[in-house]
């Protein structure tokens, strides 16, 4: 699928599960209800949708393009990666 078609499904999608009271969040794309849901409609079409939990970890800005809307997000906190040492196996010498 091309980023056009794929765009078009999840709007075609992401209408059909406002409808029921239901979105993904086009970050982590988990599914939540509407009232727990920030939504980006254009010309009467859900173009993006981000759950409370996502806009709390992200600053996001909505920025129009000719062609639609850019949709940029930056993590407000690093993300920490804590490595452990591996163990080392070793065969009988």
């Amino acid at each position: 699928m091309t980023p056009e078609q794929l765009q078009r499904a999840w709007v075609l999608q992401a209408q059909a599960d406002a409808e029921r009271g239901v979105l993904e969040c086009r970050m982590c794309r988990k599914r939540g209800p509407l009232e727990e849901t920030t939504t980006l409609w254009r010309n009467g079409l859900l173009v993006f949708a981000l759950c409370d939990r996502c806009a709390a970890s992200h600053d996001v800005v909505f920025s129009p393009t000719p062609a639609g809307v850019e949709v940029r997000a930056r993590r407000r906190s690093p993300v920490e990666l804590v490595a452990q040492e591996v163990p080392c196996v070793h065969g009988p010498r």
